[in-house]
């Protein structure tokens, strides 16, 4: 087998295998390879996000918006119940 010569120094990951070694795989950037790269992206980084629709911040934003449009309904009866008392 033949010494191949590349023409950058070559990083390999340095993550640790079960057998207590080193990985051994080519790394990137960020010094690990791609089996060990890191943690997913998450929201508008990430590659698969389309809308935005089912995020943690637009379900809470619904569930105040329902909880403020069930006290404004609860305040809209009690002022025709006491209008139709007082009249």
């Amino acid at each position: 087998m033949e010494n191949i010569q590349y023409p950058m120094e070559r990083v390999l990951c340095c993550a640790k295998t079960r057998a207590g070694g080193l990985c051994g795989h080519l790394a990137m950037k960020n010094g690990r390879c791609r089996f060990h790269g890191g943690k997913s992206l998450l929201g508008k980084a990430s590659a698969r996000y389309k809308h935005g629709l089912r995020t943690k911040e637009a379900i809470e934003r619904r569930r105040m918006l329902a909880a403020l449009l069930r006290t404004c309904r609860e305040w809209s009866r009690l002022l025709e119940h006491y209008e139709r008392r007082n009249s």
